[in-house]
């Protein structure tokens, strides 16, 4: 055997339950930082309640005396139909899909199912779905043109916050990171310039740093160089998450795509709150969306495809801090 021929196609509960889900909605999600959206009603909005007031009041013996209602934020996330195409040789689909079964040890090799060829295959077109939205979710830009354009069916975060930024009234707080600085220097920099309001989110464990593999790095090595016995260790077998006062820094992990776009800063970090970033992904509300793979005979080619619904935004800027090398 060395094709595999059977057509999968999955739509409606199926394209949730079996591929989307799974993807967007376990563990591996929750690490990125921010808020997923999975089919959430259309048109799908980024909501942000702010705490009420004062609510105490005198008492009275009968009456309504009502109150403030708390402040609610809301904004609409634009949405693009997206489509995503990967075709293989045959052989080589057949020995990747046979590679992700052998790592398995609750699988018998001299008799392969259906299921389990189907399982493999339904994650390699997953992983390849996932990486694809997270980097656009980053990177994306609409007005990317051209011959072998990359990450341009919807606008990502970076290019959002980097025009906000920009403009003359601006609520994002800006800071510069220098050639000087270091990791913990860029961190510490970006909370003394945090708004109140973005501070006293700290209480609520809400808070994140997302920043570029770079200061990552150098925020490690700071940590490194500190002359504890808990630090010698950790520098022998490697931390597992880093944090900042509390609040925790991750690694975006898309430095090896910057260096393909000018107009974007390679080193960058972002200080704000988990609920405040929102990726929006649809796949019930919208025709035509779709998996399906299949094998094409003419061509001894295996091809997959995917058709969906996804966007992203932020909410308020005053809860952003945003640095940026120059």
């Amino acid at each position: 055997m060395s094709r595999i021929e059977q057509t999968k196609d999955y739509t409606g509960k199926d394209l949730e339950s079996i591929f989307f889900r799974p993807m967007l909605c376990g563990p591996d999600a929750n690490d990125l930082g921010i808020k997923i959206m999975y089919n959430t009603p259309t048109p799908t909005t980024l909501h942000f309640w702010k705490r009420a007031g004062d609510i105490l009041q005198k008492y009275s013996a009968s009456g309504w005396l009502g109150g403030t209602a708390a402040a609610k934020f809301q904004k609409t996330i634009e949405m693009a139909r997206v489509k995503a195409e990967v075709g293989y040789s045959a052989d080589d689909y057949f020995n990747m899909v046979y590679e992700l079964i052998s790592s398995r040890s609750d699988v018998n090799m001299n008799d392969l199912s259906g299921t389990e060829l189907e399982t493999a295959e339904t994650a390699l077109f997953k992983e390849a779905i996932a990486e694809s939205i997270r980097a656009t979710m980053w990177l994306g830009d609409v007005n990317r043109t051209g011959a072998g354009a990359k990450f341009n069916t919807f606008d990502g975060f970076l290019k959002r916050i980097k025009t906000d930024a920009a403009l003359a009234n601006s609520e994002i707080t800006s800071v510069t990171i220098t050639d000087i600085n270091t990791g913990e220097q860029t961190l510490k920099n970006m909370w003394d310039a945090a708004s109140p309001i973005l501070k006293e989110f700290k209480a609520q464990n809400n808070l994140v740093f997302l920043v570029t593999s770079d200061v990552y790095a150098s925020y490690e090595d700071g940590l490194d160089n500190i002359l504890l016995e808990s630090a010698y260790l950790a520098k022998q077998n490697g931390r597992s998450a880093l944090s900042y006062k509390g609040i925790p820094v991750v690694d975006i992990q898309i430095s090896g795509y910057l260096n393909e776009y000018k107009d974007l800063p390679k080193t960058f970090a972002i200080l704000t709150d988990k609920r405040n970033l929102a990726l929006a992904v649809n796949t019930s509300d919208f025709p035509g969306t779709e998996v399906k793979m299949w094998y094409n005979p003419d061509l001894m080619e295996n091809r997959q495809r995917a058709i969906f619904m996804a966007g992203c935004d932020y909410l308020l800027p005053e809860l952003v801090v945003y640095a940026a090398k120059v």
